[in-house]
């Protein structure tokens, strides 16, 4: 008998330990749903492409929604299976909002693979929380750590349930930083095989984006605090008056220029004229995400979120949060970084510096003329920086 519950104990505490690690509640409890309103409907079947959307829970209660996306001409040969997660204040209809031909997304679908598209925990595409609305205070109580901890590690575990196969990731800025801090946990690099990041950002040491360093040395992360704010969107009126704020107090001249352009910097490459429908389909963020990566601009690290002494000592057992490390991250997935000269986000310093501290192979693809968005929607990545994409992952 006691041999027998031995046994018991084993067998539910590794279970246990693969649902929190590898959250395989999760992935038997998502599922695949019909919305003509959703991605799918929206960006996809009206272009010719075969696409599936499934919602998938996290441990923390959030249901997100991932597509998955294939050209149906290119047959029952498929390759292996590409993770594409979007930037910040952005959903995974970024990645399609450009005609196919000029989208990474239809580039890698038409070459044969099936593309899954992400979407964070609070996008306008997903679908919620099971608990909370988008009106209350508790569903924008997230930071950047629960979208590394919870969110990739459900959908790459989802992803890789329903292929069987070895994933290759691609990220996108705040995608792409997401992704080196989950790669620090062998559970989820395990899943990936190599890693192409555009405009990647993780060292904030160079950031030179009037508006952004601004923000962040006048401790606007307290601002959830101060002004009872929790979600932050840059279409909305409370937001757009807390930035011209902002630009008085630091003698920036907003008025004077773009607004995303103090933000990502000038753009060489995006069509202009598609910037009314660019802007219907604008995303929110938490404050509280705004806030950790004040933080580690100020601070030069890759790391947690800082609840200072009190609050660290509590949630860390020690003073001071720890940092990601990127050492931890296994040699044999190798990466591929594209940034721009003119992105004033992710600095080419910045770039280089995260490159030293990859420990496995890594390729570099600088274009000079690009700022932080063209990577994403420039009408030339098509030819500039996507083949090579393509051929990385060859």
């Amino acid at each position: 008998m006691a041999e027998l519950c031995n046994k018991l104990f084993l067998f539910l505490s590794v279970w246990l330990t693969l649902c929190w690690i590898g959250c395989v509640d999760c992935v038997e409890e998502a599922h695949s749903v019909v919305n003509a309103h959703g991605i799918c409907g929206t960006f996809v079947w009206n272009r010719g492409y075969d696409c599936t959307e499934f919602i998938v829970p996290t441990k923390d209660g959030f249901l997100l929604a991932v597509q998955k996306m294939s050209n149906r001409a290119s047959g029952t040969s498929r390759k292996e299976p590409v993770f594409l997660h979007h930037g910040l204040m952005e959903g995974g209809q970024s990645w399609l909002l450009n005609e196919p031909k000029e989208s990474v997304a239809f580039m890698l679908a038409d070459s044969g693979y099936d593309v899954w598209i992400a979407n964070g925990r609070t996008t306008t595409f997903s679908y919620g929380h099971i608990t909370y609305n988008r009106a209350q205070k508790e569903f924008w109580d997230w930071k950047w750590d629960d979208l590394v901890e919870y969110d990739i590690s459900s959908m790459l575990h989802f992803v890789n349930y329903m292929t069987g196969q070895p994933i290759y990731y691609v990220g996108y800025s705040q995608g792409a930083m997401s992704g080196f801090a989950a790669f620090t946990d062998n559970q989820i690099s395990s899943l990936v095989k190599k890693a192409a990041m555009l405009s990647p950002v993780a060292y904030l040491n160079h950031v030179s984006s009037p508006l952004v360093t601004a923000a962040a040395w006048l401790f606007v992360d307290k601002v959830d605090i101060l002004l009872d704010m929790y979600e932050f969107n840059l279409s909305s009126a409370s937001e757009t008056q807390l930035l011209q704020t902002i630009c008085e107090n630091t003698q920036i001249h907003c008025q004077d220029l773009d607004l995303l352009a103090l933000i990502t910097g000038p753009s060489c490459c995006i069509n202009k004229s598609r910037n009314a429908y660019y802007s219907k389909y604008p995303e929110s963020t938490s404050t509280k995400n705004l806030a950790q990566l004040a933080q580690l601009l100020r601070s030069g690290r890759f790391g947690k979120y800082d609840y200072e002494l009190t609050g660290n000592l509590l949630h860390y057992g020690r003073t001071f949060p720890p940092s990601y490390d990127l050492s931890a991250i296994p040699k044999s997935l190798s990466f591929f970084l594209a940034h721009g000269g003119n992105d004033p986000l992710a600095d080419s310093e910045d770039v280089t510096q995260l490159a030293e501290k990859l420990p496995g192979k890594v390729k570099m693809l600088l274009m000079p003329n690009y700022n932080h968005g063209d990577m994403m929607l420039g009408t030339s990545a098509h030819t500039d920086v996507y083949p090579h994409i393509l051929k990385f992952f060859h």
